[in-house]
């Protein structure tokens, strides 16, 4: 018998918090529920519950995550950290893909004391291109190089790649 998948907090609903939140409400029997300001972003998730509210609030954060099984974070590099350390001092694992121009591992004695693993900075470029470099490099042997490029939310959000 398999086990039910548990419950995960999105923080943040916009570009990439949308399809995270998506993706993880395709897996049959999966709770998701976003938190977000926005309620315009938040009135085009389905399948999801949405919750609007301030993500700078680290209060509302601890008090949703500990409901849940695990929060992604996708939220902006200016929040990112205060909203790591509501997670885990709510006992909740994290996995956030954003950001942060400050040292998260500030928070490492915390997570250890808490028994929380959380993963940081590991969004799809740099994060998860890094890791795919890491993984081609050992099974191309030799590697000699590997050159990542990396794009960005553009400021002009209009034309084909807005």
């Amino acid at each position: 018998m398999s086990q039910k998948p548990r419950p995960v907090l999105v923080l943040g609903a916009g570009l990439v918090g949308r399809v995270i939140a998506l993706d993880l409400a395709a897996d049959e029997g999966r709770q998701v529920t976003v938190l977000d300001r926005d309620q315009a972003a938040l009135s085009r998730l389905e399948g999801v519950q949405t919750y609007c509210g301030d993500c700078a609030d680290t209060g509302l954060i601890a008090s949703l995550a500990a409901d849940h099984g695990l929060v992604v974070g996708a939220l902006p590099s200016t929040l990112g950290l205060a909203a790591l350390e509501a997670v885990i001092r709510a006992g909740v694992p994290m996995c956030d893909i954003s950001f942060m121009a400050e040292d998260a591992r500030v928070h490492h004695p915390l997570a250890m004391e808490q028994g929380v693993t959380a993963v940081v900075d590991c969004g799809v470029a740099p994060g998860m291109s890094n890791l795919l470099a890491a993984l081609a490099a050992q099974r191309l042997d030799p590697c000699r190089s590997i050159t990542i490029r990396v794009g960005g939310l553009p400021v002009d959000r209009s034309g084909p790649w807005g």
